[in-house]
């Protein structure tokens, strides 16, 4: 059994406790508390902090370091964001780099940052003598309300994204908010989108918080933010409470990433950190997956239309970047790590689609159904061409 439970405990922070199958672990979130969360982490008596972070929320946040830290030895880890972080070569690095500074069992992982540094984080405390402590301080709303609600880790190789990993659960995950009131808007709705993503697939009853707060034009207000954290911690235990290793009711949560992990990848490869960040190249390929849906008579034109609405509210441009080529995401989805999932057909890929908004099409228990590549070509066609909500006829 897996569930939340809200409590506040006695530094005023709010927390849940994150059951995911046999593994539980606090998260706790609030206002204005990086120094608790510096307290937090000095009171799991951490011989050293080995704190991974990227080059860029270095620098934004340097001054949360030494908080965080305390009097703790800390080595600090960085490196220039983005994609090329999650590699073997950055892993090994970081790995030797660790070792050589004298960590020990006692020692604690830290990540600092967005999904990239939380994802590397993972992986090394799960290497490092088998198995250190891991805490993770997501600096980002896709990390705070996505990435770190799992016990996936990952990075990724010459062939794909995400495709060499393992499950380790956090010692605990600790979000200070105000953190996301400074960041840049594109990474502020990056992360939103997948909150987004929750609502559309799992939830569609927060839909309506969502608009509120599209409408309003709050999204960085740090009463909207925890809001949003909230519900997107219950959306996304709704559907990992009994699959702790998100392979059965939890592929759910890859709705858009199939077509939105290759659009991500052929528009970096092509314009490096400028390109799509990966909330927005999701949103896209929730509007390629909703036009599938469509065209199979599952869902409907306002369904449709809802989820143009939700992506243009949260400000991405409905359409492929001009450095993306249909046929270059087709060739980079064939390679998509939820091969296997399914019986092998030629010509299909596995795909999280929605009969309905919250209702997934399942292939027996799982909620994936096999789709034709012509069909994703299709829904493709339209997305590369659309400027403005158009529904396949």
């Amino acid at each position: 059994m897996a569930n939340t439970s809200l409590s506040r405990d006695e530094s005023g922070l709010r927390s849940r406790t994150i059951v995911i199958g046999e593994q539980s672990f606090p998260y706790y979130f609030g206002r204005d508390c990086v120094a608790e969360i510096g307290a937090a982490i000095t009171a799991l008596g951490p011989d050293k902090l080995v704190i991974v972070t990227d080059d860029d929320v270095r620098a934004r946040y340097h001054h949360h370091l030494d908080t965080l830290a305390g009097s703790i030895p800390a080595l600090i880890l960085s490196h220039p964001s983005g994609e090329s972080m999650k590699t073997l070569t950055c892993l090994s690095s970081h790995l030797e780099t660790a070792l050589r500074a004298g960590v020990t069992r006692r020692s604690v992982v830290v990540s600092f940052g967005g999904g990239v540094p939380g994802n590397l984080a993972g992986l090394m405390a799960n290497l490092l003598f088998r198995g250190v402590r891991l805490v993770h301080v997501p600096t980002t709303t896709i990390a705070a309300m996505d990435s770190v609600l799992s016990l996936k880790q990952a990075i990724n190789s010459g062939v794909g994204k995400n495709h060499l990993g393992t499950y380790y659960a956090p010692e605990a995950i600790f979000t200070d908010v105000e953190l996301f009131t400074t960041l840049p808007e594109r990474e502020l709705r990056s992360g939103l989108c997948e909150m987004a993503k929750n609502c559309l697939a799992i939830q569609p009853s927060a839909l309506d918080g969502l608009r509120r707060v599209i409408a309003a034009g709050e999204l960085s207000s740090p009463h909207s933010l925890l809001w949003l954290l909230d519900a997107s911690i219950a959306a996304k235990s709704a559907v990992t409470r009994s699959d702790t290793f998100e392979r059965r009711a939890g592929l759910v949560l890859e709705y858009g990433h199939t077509t939105g992990h290759a659009i991500e990848i052929c528009d970096h490869r092509v314009r490096g950190v400028a390109g799509l960040p990966h909330g927005a190249a999701i949103a896209l390929g929730m509007l390629v997956a909703a036009h599938i849906s469509h065209a199979r008579g599952w869902l409907s034109d306002d369904d449709v239309s809802v989820h143009y609405e939700i992506v243009t509210g949260l400000g991405v441009e409905p359409a492929l970047p001009a450095s993306v080529s249909v046929d270059d995401v087709l060739a980079v989805i064939a390679d998509d790590n939820k091969k296997g999932y399914l019986p092998p057909r030629p010509d299909t890929v596995p795909f999280v689609l929605l009969r309905s908004l919250g209702h997934p099409a399942n292939t027996g228990d799982l909620p994936l159904v096999p789709v034709e590549v012509s069909e994703i070509r299709a829904a493709l066609d339209v997305v590369a061409r659309a400027s403005a909500p158009v529904v396949v006829g």
